[in-house]
Formats: structure tokens, sequence, C-alpha cells
């Protein structure tokens, strides 16, 4: 029996890779999806409750309706119930002594020095402007970009001249936004991820327009899982991880040509082979190491993804029995100088099922992973009673805590939430990171420029690359049809 020729495979079940599977479906070509997981969902992966809500999301958790249009849309195709995020009560920072210094939610902090205050918020301002100016965006080519990318965001903070309270801000950042120090990225790369969500204050935000203002009471998982339904049955192959993508001719002589991907599925099973006219890879850039490309991977494009990388980034949730930081008048926000926590969020949902998620990243990060879990548990109960509970031992509140996983997934290339670059890497290398090689295309949320990290940069790419091997293919078949009419002649 003939082994079928795909129109198009998909390398990966995240979302990226599911929209751009349905939009090959509604183009009305053939198509599979290969995912190396036992799920689908990537980096969207919900913990839920007996009754069905989120209690935890251990990746991807926030949407809004503002500037978010394809996962709104989305939300509201599945009938999906959303929670606005809480800004009701008091911020709070902890600052280098431990000390707390208090503000309502949309304000600054003011710091007993002055100096530090005016830092604060004059470095704000400062990448608030460069991310969202129009002229020359930061998106366009030019010395700028060139200047930028020369530099670690540690060394653009420090020519800004900048107080330690004003750098430490900025590390709060860096650790929330991407799990790394300010010293280990460019300052281009940090820049335009703000830039790819609106701006610095949209990206940060908790309010309407915001990165975090939004979130799915049946969990984030549900995407997944709606886009799954509007699939083809068994169109997905789960635990199907891919272990090399061979482009070749298909031996008819035809420009189309045909691509090879191995599959090592889990043992005793043999390897399988599927054959496709376009593959589409949406899995993170880290992981196209684990890939092997036959023919290899272009020098350019192979520099800059050999060069992409992930810091340290991790959520730990504690879901508890009340809500005891409403009771001080606090929102839930707080960041930290000190860690091991960077950034706390309440993300209860409703008083009937209270929660807090802890971000965990770069230098803090490191040294709290080094414990063990009642350890690394006791330290973050710890910070926590400091900033919310007054000192106090918050202990017999906690219901369950639990930690994201992706520092130890490999199918998502050993991290989270978006890989990304140090010095001297994207000015020259993001359009050879983007390039599709032959008949193969990449997608994910990394290579999106709206969004950047986030599930609306995930299907956006995926929608706009499906798109790109969909025209490919059909111009391919349209040179095909022109060389055979030729030939009759």
């Amino acid at each position: 029996m003939t082994q079928p020729i795909y129109d198009v495979v998909i390398v990966g079940a995240g979302l990226s890779g599911l929209q751009a599977a349905c939009t090959v479906h509604q183009a009305g070509l053939s198509y599979v999806v290969l995912e190396a997981r036992d799920r689908v969902g990537g980096r969207t992966l919900t913990a839920r409750s007996s009754t069905g809500t989120a209690k935890a999301e251990l990746g991807a958790a926030w949407i809004n309706d503002t500037n978010q249009s394809r996962m709104w849309a989305l939300a509201e195709e599945l009938g999906l119930h959303t929670f606005v995020q809480n800004t009701d009560g008091d911020v709070v920072v902890q600052d280098f002594d431990g000390s707390l210094v208090k503000f309502p939610y949309g304000e600054a902090p003011k710091y007993p020095s002055d100096q530090d205050t005016e830092s604060c918020i004059s470095i704000r301002d400062l990448v608030e402007n460069l991310s969202t100016t129009q002229s020359p965006s930061i998106f366009s080519p030019g010395p700028h970009r060139d200047s930028l990318d020369s530099i670690s965001f540690e060394t653009f903070l420090q020519r800004a001249r900048v107080t330690d309270k004003a750098l430490a801000t900025a590390q709060v950042w860096t650790h929330a936004m991407l799990g790394v120090d300010p010293s280990e990225v460019s300052a281009l790369y940090f820049i335009e991820y703000c830039a790819a969500g609106g701006g610095l204050m949209t990206m940060r935000s908790d309010s309407k327009g915001g990165g975090q203002y939004l979130r799915i009471r049946e969990g984030t998982s549900s995407f997944a899982e709606g886009l799954l339904e509007k699939l083809n049955p068994r169109s997905i192959k789960l635990s199907s991880p891919v272990a090399e993508i061979h482009q070749q001719p298909d031996g008819t002589g035809t420009e189309t040509g045909t691509v090879s991907i191995s599959v090592g599925g889990p043992a005793p099973a043999p390897p399988q082979t599927y054959l496709a006219r376009r593959v589409i890879v949406s899995v993170p850039t880290p992981v196209y190491r684990t890939i092997k490309f036959s023919p290899a991977l272009p020098a350019a494009k192979s520099a800059i993804v050999n060069r992409t990388r992930y810091g340290f980034y991790t959520k730990y949730i504690v879901n508890f029995s009340e809500a005891f930081w409403t009771k001080s008048r606090l929102c839930g926000l707080a960041q930290s100088f000190v860690g091991p926590v960077s950034v706390f969020r309440d993300t209860s949902l409703g008083p009937e099922q209270p929660a807090m998620t802890c971000f965990i990243g770069g230098s803090f990060g490191r040294k709290w992973a080094s414990q063990d879990a009642e350890a690394k548990k006791a330290s973050v109960l710890k910070q926590m009673g400091e900033i919310f509970a007054g000192g106090e031992d918050i202990s017999e509140f906690v219901v369950e805590a639990v930690e994201s996983p992706w520092m130890e997934e490999e199918f998502s290339g050993w991290g989270c939430p978006c890989a990304n670059m140090p010095p001297g890497v994207l000015a020259q290398g993001w359009d050879a990171l983007c390039a599709p090689f032959g008949h193969v295309f990449f997608v994910g949320t990394e290579l999106s420029t709206v969004w950047r990290g986030y599930m609306e940069g995930a299907v956006r790419s995926g929608e706009s690359g499906a798109w790109q091997a969909i025209a490919d293919l059909r111009g391919g078949r349209r040179q095909q049809q022109q060389q055979q009419q030729t030939s009759k002649l």
C-alpha cells in the first residue's frame, strides 16, 4: 500500500501548532499533527479542581479583551468564562533590608530617598518610550538596533545612571517576564520584547488592556482543547517526538518535492515515517537542536538558534483556605528586591478559591532551586508571611502548593516562558531565525512581533506561518501545472 503524502505535517501541538493545523484544515488541505507529549497545549497546562475550574495555571495564564484579538475571539467562540484580575488594594515592594513600601495600584512607589523614586520612574519611562515610539520603531532596521543589541540590558541601565533601587526594579521585570538577570539579555531583546506587547507598561499591567487582565475560569488548557475539536478526528498523533526532518525530491521530477519526517515513538513501538509536501515546525527554538535536519539548517539560522536560550523561570502556585492578604487591604500584587520570589500575584477565582502565584526567576530562582522541596516551600511561605501577613506564619492557610514543570520538561526545551538572546544576536539574526528552510516553515510565540511570549503571539504566528506554507504549496502546484501544460505543446 502506497504511503500517503500529506499536504502539511505540523510538528508540535501547542497553540501555534494547533492554530496552524486549523488554518490548513480551513484551506481544505490534508494534514497531520505530531506531538511529542501525551497531551496537546504545549506551555498551557491547567490543573483543575473537581468542579472543572482552574486551580493552578502552570503555564500561560492571562489574556485581555482589548489588544489580544485572536485570544479574545477564541474565548468567546469557545464560550469560556473570564475573571478580571484583582487590582483593588495596595501593592507592596519588599526592599533590600526587608522593609515594605506600600502604594495604591496604578501609582509609583515612594521610597525614603527621592532620588530612588525619581530614578525608578525615569528608567520606567525610558524603556516605555523606546518600546512604544514609532519613529523609528524598535523593529525598524537601523543603527539604534545595532547599538542596543551590542550591550546587555544591565549595561543599558548603568549607562542611564540609575540608582541601585532602580536597577533592582528592572531586575524584577526581567525575572518575572523572561527569567533572566539584566546582565543575561540583550538590551535590544528586552526592549523589543516589551514592544511586542504594546510597551513595558502594557505588558506589566493587570488592568484592562494589560498583559495580566483576564484569567479563564475553565483554564487556559481549554484553548488547546477547543482548537483540537476543530480538526479532523485522529489528525493528532500524541507521544510522537520528531527525530528527523529530511528534505528530498519526490522522485517524480516535479518541483514540489517531499519531506520525510521520522518519529521515534515510545518503546517498543518502531519508528514511523510521515511524508509531506510542506512541514510547519511549531516547537521552541531550543528544541530545534533535538531534531536532525537533513540537509542541515543554514549556517545563519543555526548560529542564532544555538544562541537562543531560556533563563531560570518557574511559577509556584499556592492555594489557600482564605485570602488573608485582603484583611490588610492588599491587592495581592507585590515585588521583591531580595527574593526568592520576585513577583507575587493574587490568582484567586473568587473568595471560594483563594490562590497566589509566585514568579521565581533568574539568579533568585537558581539559588532557590538548589534546596529540597520542603525548604523551597518554607522559603516561599516565609516571604509571603513577611509581605502579606506582618511576618506571621501563614502555613495554617495553605491547602496545596504546586510548582510548574518547565525546567524539567524536555519537549519545551527545559524552560519557559520564552527563549531569549544575549547581546550580539538579535539585530543581525532575526530574519534568519524566522526564515523558512526549503519546504520547512517555522512558527511559535517567540517568532511573533505581536505579544511575543504570550498565547496571542503563539496563535498569530501559527496562523501567519500556515498561510505562508499554504501559499508556497499552491505556488509550487501552479508551477508544476504550468510545466505540464508547456510539455504538451
